[in-house]
């Protein structure tokens, strides 16, 4: 998809997110003039800024973004920790940008359980508990019932998620939890939903959903822990199901207020096989998952953003081909010793990319306290068994040693 550039677009980007390269690009191809404002530092160049994300300030903000006196058209974030400061930022200069009540919602998981629950009753979600600092999840887990998922409301990646079984797992869970966020946030207690898992990825513009694609998850996790594995698409769900989960994303949208911009969405497919909302991010799908999205002319996932956000001409459908991705998941805290079968799982017929983000000597933690994965696969077929066929070869191809942090 090709045409002139067009306006001045801001990017708000965290240095560590994976696809802040690939958001780069897009941006070079489609805007006239492109400011950066990242946590990075030092700036890189005449047009990028270090900002504070952490804690922005809206008066620096805009004096970053307009201080080259070209007016801003656009404001887009690369990742959720980018999330809040380009809504800060777009409002105050009156653009077409997501609230930021809505975006202050959607990074954080119990306030979009309590706006679904008022404003989108229909859509489906487990039996839930918002618990404060200084009170007892062992008391919330027995009123939402057991098995329980304890989990922080803040962070992604499954980090700090764990299902519990009892009281006493409930409170060592809870513990965990806050110690990976501020001493002031609260964390959810929820009933775990049982079954398959499923993702929508869409896209926001002016308030119509959009759906991009259903992901199946054919290797869900149950727990205690829940890491990320294999996503295909299309997906492998009866169509009337496929309309029911992009029906609930667009509710869920609605409620949280969010009418702008990328959204990935997580289900569960109970035992009656109706979804089950789990949570949503303002954001493209994590880590390099995007890579293995495709649409018409070739646009990238991120391309798509910077298109409707540029409001340029985008057209939402999806190649043809199934597609997929395995994310490789930290086993055990430690050190990284040994990379092996790389290249054999990349001559896997189907298998279009490997990515290893790790090194010998590297230290890397597992769940539930990190939220690194130690590498991705891409697989493309005509079909999306294919695609999980070789995937699930691939896995099992590539050897990546660690010598854990305990062993002596």
């Amino acid at each position: 998809m090709s045409g002139a550039r067009r306006g001045h677009l801001v990017l708000v980007a965290s240095a560590a997110g994976y696809r802040l390269g690939v958001y780069l690009r897009g941006a070079g191809e489609l805007a006239r003039r492109v400011t950066l404002l990242t946590d990075a530092a030092p700036p890189l160049g005449e047009d990028v800024h270090t900002v504070d994300l952490a804690r922005p300030d809206v008066a620096d903000l805009v004096a970053r973004a307009t201080g080259s006196g070209v007016p801003v058209d656009a404001v887009v974030a690369t990742d959720t920790p980018a999330a809040m400061a380009a809504a800060l930022l777009g409002e105050a200069l009156g653009l077409d940008v997501n609230p930021v009540m809505a975006v202050a919602a959607a990074t954080n998981k119990g306030t979009q359980r309590r706006a679904v629950a008022e404003r989108a009753p229909q859509v489906q979600q487990p039996p839930f508990l918002v618990v404060p600092t200084g009170m007892d999840a062992a008391e919330a887990a027995l009123d939402v019932g057991f098995p329980a998922v304890v989990k922080p409301v803040s962070l992604t990646a499954s980090r700090g998620v764990m299902r519990v079984a009892d009281p006493l797992d409930a409170r060592g869970a809870a513990q965990q939890a806050r110690a990976l966020v501020p001493p002031w946030e609260p964390i959810l207690v929820e009933r775990f939903v049982p079954g398959g898992e499923v993702a929508v990825e869409g896209l926001l513009d002016a308030g119509r959903f959009h759906p991009l694609a259903i992901f199946d998850k054919p290797d869900a996790p149950q727990g205690p822990l829940f890491p990320e594995t294999m996503l295909v698409t299309p997906s492998d769900l009866a169509p009337q199901t496929q309309h029911r989960l992009v029906e609930d994303t667009a509710a869920v949208c609605s409620a949280i207020g969010l009418r702008h911009g990328p959204v990935h969405v997580e289900f569960r497919l109970g035992p009656d096989g109706a979804p089950t909302f789990l949570e949503l991010a303002a954001r493209t799908i994590g880590g390099r998952c995007a890579t293995m999205l495709r649409f018409a002319g070739g646009c990238t996932l991120e391309e798509l953003v910077l298109r409707q956000a540029l409001r340029l001409p985008f057209d939402p459908v999806r190649e043809a081909s199934a597609v997929g991705v395995w994310m490789l998941a930290v086993p055990a805290d430690g050190t990284v010793y040994a990379v092996d079968g790389v290249e054999g799982a990349r001559n896997i017929d189907g298998v279009e990319e490997v990515s290893v983000e790790v090194s010998p000597g590297d230290r890397v933690q597992a769940l539930p306290r990190g939220g690194q994965y130690l590498g991705f696969v891409f697989a493309r077929s005509d079909h999306p068994d294919a695609v999980v066929a070789a995937l699930s070869k691939a896995a099992t191809t590539i050897r990546i040693g660690i010598i854990p942090t305990t062993a002596r």
